[in-house]
């Protein structure tokens, strides 16, 4: 992000939280978080660090996909079963190569949604910064691969995608 001030009024899918650092750093920026994270190691340290904002976070402990199960759910169904509105949403993904599966199980988000954008981890399986791209621009979504590399499966890759309306 340029600065946490683009934030301001979001609702926040931080997918594949782990620790939430980033939920975290921006939590005074945000109107509510979602934290998607099924690691039960994560689980209590998330409850104790969020605490004091209880009001404003969610913890879900389902993998994000684009099936709903026991195990599984889409964002689409998430928002429809909350009956959230589908507006002003900002997703972080790192999902360990399950970014595709997740935003197939959000087009209804990514087709509808205003204000959406995020940042989706592109560099987990080989080809995911060109599949990833055009699935965003499929949906008419503005994209910015981030300068800079990871180095990973002895290849650099380009790390995130950056997208918005």
């Amino acid at each position: 992000m340029d600065s946490y001030e683009e934030l301001k009024g979001e609702t926040l899918l931080d997918i594949g939280a782990a620790e939430a650092v980033f939920t975290l750093d921006t939590i005074d920026y945000i109107d509510r978080a979602y934290l998607f994270e099924c690691d039960e190691a994560w689980i209590e340290a998330l409850e104790a660090t969020f605490a004091p904002w209880n009001d404003k976070i969610m913890i879900v402990r389902k993998y994000v996909s684009d099936v709903y199960d026991d195990n599984n759910i889409t964002l689409d169904t998430f928002f429809q079963d909350e009956g959230r509105p589908i507006d002003n949403l900002f997703l972080k993904m790192d999902i360990e190569g399950y970014e595709r599966k997740a935003l197939k199980g959000a087009v209804h988000i990514l087709k509808h949604g205003r204000q959406v954008g995020g940042s989706v981890c592109i560099y987990h399986l080989h080809d995911d910064k060109k599949v990833i791209e055009s699935e965003l621009k499929n949906f008419n979504l503005k994209t910015s691969v981030q300068p800079g590399y990871l180095y990973f499966e002895k290849e650099m890759r380009s790390a995130i995608i950056r997208f918005w309306s």
